[in-house]
């Protein structure tokens, strides 16, 4: 029998709830496809739940389009790739039927990519003669800087409580149900934090359940908490550590910060904070060699010592007394952000006029110019200096003036 997620599975984009600006792009998406327009790849991303993968199997079913969907299991090596899915997506179907090709999280395929299936998929984004339509969870995540360049984004957020709750009532008057009271149907949403997929597999768990399943359900929250991932890293002795980390929501590279600066907060042994920091930075090291030579395996070698590396170095004197301190760089980067908005604001103005980058702006040309300004002003005086600065570079006095009152760095 099937389940509620499967039952009720959209078939078409308008059945999908919340993301109403989304969907009307992909169906935008899909009548330029249908006029013989040549469209880019669509990469859909958002939080789990959220109703990416449906998107695009309705988009299919909407459009009249047959499925080609990719495991990550099937197509991780360029030599399948090339062999398999280039014929399957740049020549017509045998049977003149339309073909898209669906890959579903690909940043969890890209992971376990070996060298040169990068490039056999930007091929296929430059000369697929199908659609091709991606999902992930984060757009920004660095697996997936190879293919940014080919697809156009759509941002998938959680649907409102609300509209969840909606959705619940919906099937449960489909299924002519009335055992779940309209309480539960509301704790439910609220519990699934906008994972539609959660929301209908627990409403099914409920139906002739009893009332004490509902505080075993648990909030659906899938991401371990900071303190709690902190935790396992410090406390353990066990490459188990690792788990915790790698199974958390966390942004690896805010954790990395979060150990960095909490290090000697909990170990208590100086031979330990410098094994620890010796490690950190071994797994900070393949980070940046990660990005340098964008093969991401490295990441695999980061992830085990940056958690069980840094585990393995407690030799148990550790305190559980202290809180655990906010990474105190991003504190800095958190008071300045206004400061450097407005100098990337200047820099966007007065690149344009020397004719490079934002960075060389700040770097070389702010402090000429704060130079220009200081010795100017004593020659001509300091009005003059800034009629020349807004007539020659387009600076208002308060941009002249914070160039001139800036420390240089």
């Amino acid at each position: 029998m099937p389940s509620f997620c499967e039952k009720y599975a959209p078939i078409t984009l308008n059945m999908l709830i919340g993301n109403r600006i989304q969907i009307n792009r992909l169906i935008d998406y899909g009548a330029a496809i249908q006029a013989g327009k040549k469209i880019r790849p669509i990469l859909i991303y958002g939080p789990s739940g959220t109703g990416k993968t449906a998107a695009a199997h309705a988009f299919a079913y909407s459009n009249g389009f047959e499925i080609i969907e990719f495991d990550a299991s099937d197509y991780r090596d360029a030599e399948t790739l090339q062999k398999r899915l280039l014929p399957a997506t740049t020549s017509r179907n045998l049977f003149g039927s339309k073909v898209i090709v669906i890959f579903d999280e690909i940043d969890e395929i890209s992971s376990r990519f070996d060298r040169g299936a990068e490039g056999i998929l930007a091929k296929l984004f430059r000369d697929a003669k199908c659609p091709v339509i991606l999902t992930a969870n984060d757009y920004w995540d660095r697996r997936l800087v190879f293919l940014r360049d080919h697809v156009e984004r759509i941002e998938f957020k959680k649907p409102s409580a609300n509209e969840v709750v909606s959705l619940m009532c919906d099937v449960l008057k489909k299924e002519g149900i009335i055992s779940v009271e309209k309480a539960t149907i509301d704790i439910l949403a609220n519990r699934a934090n906008g994972d539609v997929r959660a929301a209908l597999n627990d409403l099914e768990a409920m139906v002739d359940a009893s009332p004490e399943l509902l505080d075993n359900l648990g909030m659906r929250d899938r991401k371990v908490e900071t303190f709690a991932v902190l935790d396992k890293i410090f406390t353990s002795k066990k490459l188990a550590s690792r788990n915790a980390a790698l199974a958390s929501g966390i942004d690896k590279d805010m954790l990395m910060k979060w150990i960095d600066q909490n290090i000697p907060i909990r170990y208590l042994s100086k031979k330990d904070v410098a094994n620890a920091y010796a490690v950190l930075a071994l797994a900070s090291k393949f980070n940046n060699k990660a990005t340098r030579t964008n093969y991401y395996g490295y990441l695999r070698y980061s992830n085990d010592l940056m958690s069980g590396g840094v585990s393995l170095q407690n030799t148990g004197y550790i305190s559980t007394m202290n809180p655990y301190l906010f990474p105190s760089v991003i504190r800095y980067l958190s008071t300045t952000k206004a400061e450097r908005q407005y100098i990337k604001a200047i820099a966007e103005k007065l690149s344009p006029i020397f004719h490079v980058n934002r960075k060389e702006i700040v770097n070389g040309y702010m402090p000429l110019l704060k130079l220009m300004m200081e010795n100017g002003a004593s020659v001509q005086g300091e009005d003059n200096v800034l009629l020349f600065m807004e007539k020659n570079f387009n600076l208002e006095k308060e941009e002249a003036d914070f160039i001139k009152d800036r420390k240089s760095d």
